[in-house]
């Protein structure tokens, strides 16, 4: 909700990265500012709130996937400092000025956004491209919403491997370490996940053994979290300043800001304090310094409501669930408003067992994600590590006569039923099979209805009957259903060769097995369900293969009077199953091809311009720098190196370029910056070249004179009649002796120029043309 983690899988292990400002935690903000600023993401877009507080959003995961007039939306917007408005097909949308006009934009465009950042952040680090991901929600969030992320995922360009429950996630990042689980048929290892985040509350009890985890029993509360803990400080302080100060907090939405921001403060404090706890904001509004205080026991007293939900949830996680208090192993707790003392308490008081914070509170779900990326990805080898996840609502089908009435309901996926799980239903029609998908228990969302899925093109048989039809249900990894395939099922006659007795037989009896009722086959295990059929006894009668006369019959044939038998006239045949497969149309709402479209190049538009403006800033940047770089070095290093009438004059001018920075060239182009730059650096290259060269002179001469020397002792041995040096012809020492008094005099030379060098002036001899004449010196005879 406040905070998104990076978790990576390399080097054997899983590491959380960290971003450009060396931070492992990415805020969920996201600014959007006119053309000049672009869009701020994560901490830069925190940072920059307070100017630009109507045109940041937070707090918009919790809105993914649902409705405007949805009840948790209008409870959750009214904490929130945007401009909503409602959308032509009922979703959100935020207001918010872009490229100096007003865009409304989407929960899913701005999570797609943050996405965007985040797979920028991985791939620096990293330094390849990033497509293949894992994203952990809620484990409450339905159908839609899962939808919604993935549809985000896809318009940041991310493929995303699963959409794994928070706590599904956290549980792998502690299981999959332990080398002391039970074996496979042994009693699971029971522990409870408790994870109070910012949002909301999600416990999860998970059965553990040997390379694998299966969740037991989950629920949530997605209106529990830190920051409803955080609202009710809110309010009681609003209330008192309203009193004390006479002033409406909420009429400013800046000053709303900053006191929602020391209230946070306060409450973390009061988890580590017993004493009063001063709130001091100065200038608070109208330019009043407002204070306050409060103590532990009194927050208790304030949020002793939500003290009690929680104890009421972990009750509920008790309560008909597929073990006891007693069996629960031990209790793991997540989450930053787990450090909250009283929480602490409910959950040990509840489950009788000492909370246990083995697992990073705020990392735990990112270390997951990146384990089940490994284990899902091919390019990793990772210890098989077997995740059983469960819905968190029953999902029933409803199927249509032609007239549109309801021709029968099931409940495919009972609540608490295993995921990724596929079914197969076998259905008798005459006519396209129309199916409609809805939760069969309740939701925390107004979308019930799942989808409708038809099924075609369905004919009669060819003697009138209904046809068999397969259907393939799923609830695929990411917790959405679908439907995946579908075929009819017909039987026709082919003529055989002479087959054995016996084997016909075992055919006559697998075609007597086939039933006249629609069956459930669970594709996984292999179990059967059946049910009273939805068609009428004359179409049932009308489907059972019709047993031919008997074989003994006999007829006359062309008027003659021989007597054929007819099994002697006919080929053999046998029954051969045919499997035709069908077309499965799916109409679920939103989230169409062309909206994807639409969102990526709207996406990709902006990153276009993000990069256009964060060019342009680091050129403008460039010159900003230049100016007081050369500045300060023209008051210090460089100062010798300039003549005071120059120095005033290009002083001058960069103090032009600064004001003309903050002025006219404020929203200047890239190309403009750079050609500022270049004129700048004309007169400040030739001041460096003069401090550089000045530096490096006497060092290149030293070492051209010492070269000389060696030449010259060369030259004196040659002179004493070295041995060393017989080899050479009178013709190379003359050589030898020209080419050294012609160097002895460059030397001179440059000595003599180095010495009449004036520092403000452009170098008579550079460093590089001292080098060149070092490399010509004759060296090879020195050895």
């Amino acid at each position: 909700y406040s905070s998104c983690y990076i978790g990576i899988a390399r080097g054997g292990g899983i590491e959380i990265i960290d971003n450009e400002y060396s931070k492992r935690d990415n805020p969920t903000y996201v600014g959007y500012g006119a053309c000049s600023d672009g869009r701020k993401m994560a901490l830069s877009a925190k940072s920059q709130m307070s100017s630009n507080i109507k045109s940041t959003i937070l707090g918009f995961k919790p809105l993914i996937g649902r409705e405007f007039e949805d009840p948790m939306t209008q409870g959750h917007i009214t904490s929130l400092f945007n401009d909503f408005e409602k959308q032509s097909d009922g979703s959100i949308g935020f207001r918010v000025d872009y490229e100096d006009k007003q865009i409304v934009l989407t929960p899913e465009n701005v999570t797609s956004s943050l996405l965007v950042y985040l797979k920028s952040v991985a791939e620096a680090k990293l330094g390849f491209a990033v497509n293949d991901c894992v994203i952990s929600v809620p484990l409450y969030f339905c159908d839609y919403q899962r939808r919604a992320m993935l549809f985000a995922a896809k318009t940041a360009g991310l493929n995303v491997l699963r959409l794994m429950n928070d706590t599904s996630a956290i549980a792998l990042a502690y299981g999959i370490y332990k080398q002391d689980l039970p074996a496979e048929k042994e009693k699971s290892r029971l522990v409870v996940f408790v994870d109070i985040g910012d949002n909301d509350t999600q416990i999860s009890a998970v059965g553990f053994n040997k390379g694998r985890l299966d969740v037991k029993k989950s629920l949530a509360d997605p209106q529990l979290g830190g920051r409803h803990f955080g609202e009710r400080i809110c309010a009681f302080f609003k209330t008192e300043f309203t009193k004390k100060y006479n002033i409406n907090v909420d009429s400013r939405a800046r000053a709303a800001m900053r006191l929602q921001t020391e209230c946070e403060k306060l409450k973390k404090t009061m988890s580590a304090n017993t004493t009063d706890i001063p709130l001091n904001i100065e200038c608070f509004m109208n330019d009043i310094d407002v204070t306050g205080r409060m103590n532990k026991d009194q927050f208790e007293e304030l949020t002793h409501d939500l003290f009690e939900r929680l104890r009421h949830l972990l009750q509920e996680l008790l309560y008909n669930a597929p073990f006891t208090v007693e069996d629960i192993d031990a209790v793991e707790i997540v989450g930053g408003s787990t450090r909250i003392p009283k929480c602490k308490a409910i959950i040990e008081e509840v489950l009788h067992k000492t909370c246990s914070t083995t697992l990073n509170a705020d990392e735990a779900a990112a270390r997951g994600c990146a384990l089940q990326c490994a284990i899902l990805s091919p390019a990793f080898k990772v210890r098989d590590f077997a995740i059983n996840d469960i819905v968190q609502s029953g999902i029933k089908l409803v199927w249509y006569n032609p007239d549109g009435t309801v021709g029968g309901d099931m409940e495919v996926f009972a609540k608490g039923h295993v995921f990724p799980f596929s079914k197969m239903l076998t259905f008798y029609r005459k006519e396209n099979l129309i199916l409609e998908a809805s939760y069969s228990t309740p939701v925390q969302h107004t979308q019930t209805v799942i989808g409708r899925f038809e099924v075609g093109p369905i004919k009669p048989a060819e003697d009138g009957s209904s046809t068999k039809v397969k259907v393939k249900v799923k609830v695929d990894i990411h917790g959405i259903l679908t439907v995946e395939s579908a075929h009819t099922v017909t039987k026709i006659q082919v003529p055989i060769e002479e087959e054995k007795k016996e084997e016909k037989k075992e055919v006559k009896k697998a075609e007597k097995k086939e039933g006249d009722k629609m069956e459930t086959e669970e594709a996984e295990n292999g179990v059967k369900e059946e049910s009273k059929p939805n068609e009428n006894e004359a179409d049932l009668k009308a489907e059972k293969i019709e047993k031919a006369d008997s074989d003994d019959k006999m007829k006359v044939e062309n008027g003659s009077d021989d007597i054929i038998s007819e099994d002697k006239k006919k080929p053999k045949t046998k029954t051969k199953t045919v499997q035709n497969p069908l077309e499965v149309t799916i109409s679920k709402k939103g989230f169409t091809a062309k909206e994807l479209q639409e969102a990526v190049e709207r996406e990709n538009a902006m990153i276009s311009t993000d990069k256009l403006i964060k060019d342009r800033l680091m050129a403008k940047n460039a010159v900003e720098e230049y100016v007081y770089e050369m500045r300060d070095k023209l008051y210090s290093k460089l100062e010798n190196f300039i003549s005071e009438s120059d120095k005033d004059v290009y002083l001058a001018e960069l103090s032009k370029t600064e004001n003309w920075l903050y002025d006219e060239g404020e929203n200047c182009q890239k190309q403009v910056y750079i050609d500022k730059l270049a004129e700048l650096r004309k007169v400040g290259d030739r001041i460096m070249t003069r401090y550089t060269e000045n530096e490096g002179r006497q060092g290149a001469l030293n070492l051209l004179g010492t070269s000389l020397v060696h030449v010259r002792k060369v030259l004196d041995l040659i002179r004493n009649k070295d041995e060393k040096y017989d080899h050479l012809s009178e013709e190379d020492i003359k050589t030898l002796a020209e080419k050294d008094a012609e160097f002895q005099g460059v030397f001179n030379d440059f000595c003599n120029k180095a010495t009449s060098q004036k520092l403000d002036e452009d170098p008579l001899i550079t460093v590089a043309q001292i080098n060149l004449k070092k490399k010509k010196v004759p060296t090879a005879t020195l050895r």
